[in-house]
């Protein structure tokens, strides 16, 4: 009677519209992080110290509970009903020999195999999942990094909600890709302020940091290239183009006046004016025409 009001309770859960889920108290306590160890062939791990059907698969862990699937981003909750429309497949192949706490039903099904869910939930849930015993197994995805931040805390010291979610934002940068698995973790890590971890860009330095920073351990990103090397050394240092101005000649105190030089001049004119007129002594000389031999005259002969 109890198994039929579960399977009653999470078939009207699995019809419902997406809400944000209600955490549940559920019989399983986890004082400190467990050991998880990886199943063999699957992207899922389990606890073997635990006396409890607990996994961790794609960022969350997930306990199977009195006929029930739960789930939650921290190892010991809160803890979320899981509608059994919605259990990721990888969560339903895990064989039954992982299954440290298994229930009566499970009794003498093969331990290499999963479960006969069919048999569990009905043949409705086995119409509406006809293959979710098939999958490649070449191309199985390889587990997620385990969340091991949570590793220093215990019952003693848990995290609030906040808490829980500002730790989550530092130390954990996987997101998970199940859509069951996702909406479980933005219920719980996903609010208003919550963004999606990106490691931030360096501040930037002033030039006083700059210059302070020891010689002998350059940062790698501000070393100059070869190329700023040649160009540093072989262009001149930049200076202020000097700003043209004309400036009178100074006068030479010496320098005889203006008004004379002018006279010096035309005085030299003047005589070489002179010196280039011809001199004639006696008749003038004609140009052009031999001069006559003493004694003859038109070329006569005497």
């Amino acid at each position: 009677m109890r198994k039929l009001i579960i399977m009653l309770a999470m078939a009207a859960f699995s019809f419902m519209p997406t809400l944000a889920p209600a955490s549940v108290s559920i019989a399983v306590h986890v004082v400190q992080y467990p050991t998880l160890q990886r199943i063999p062939g699957y992207p899922v791990y389990y606890a073997p110290h635990l006396h409890a059907n607990y996994f961790f698969y794609d960022g969350l862990y997930w306990v199977y509970i009195d006929d029930a699937w739960y789930v939650s981003p921290w190892f010991d909750g809160p803890w979320d009903l899981v509608a059994f429309d919605s259990v990721p497949l990888f969560i339903l192949r895990i064989p039954v020999r992982y299954y440290l706490y298994p229930p009566v039903i499970f009794s003498g099904w093969a331990r290499n195999a999963p479960p006969r869910w069919d048999r569990v939930w009905g043949p409705d849930w086995a119409h509406r999942h006809p293959n979710w015993q098939r999958w490649n197994r070449a191309a199985t995805p390889a587990p997620v990094p385990l969340p091991r931040y949570q590793q220093r805390f215990t019952r003693d010291n848990y995290p609030t909600d906040v808490q829980r979610r500002e730790l989550a934002q530092q130390h954990y940068r996987y997101k998970p890709h199940d859509s069951q698995a996702r909406e479980t973790w933005q219920a719980h890590m996903g609010n208003a302020s919550h963004q999606d971890f990106k490691p931030s860009s360096p501040p930037r330095q002033s030039r006083a940091q700059i210059q302070s920073r020891p010689s002998d351990a350059p940062d790698k990103d501000m070393r100059p290239t070869s190329r700023e090397h040649a160009n540093r050394d072989q262009s001149p240092p930049h200076r202020e183009a000097p700003v043209a101005r004309y400036e009178r000649p100074p006068t030479r105190v010496d320098a005889p006046p203006i008004d004379a030089i002018m006279r010096r001049g035309q005085a030299d004119t003047r005589e070489l004016a002179r010196n280039a007129e011809p001199k004639h002594e006696g008749r003038p000389e004609k140009h052009g025409r031999p001069d006559k031999e003493e004694g003859h005259g038109n070329g006569k002969r005497h």
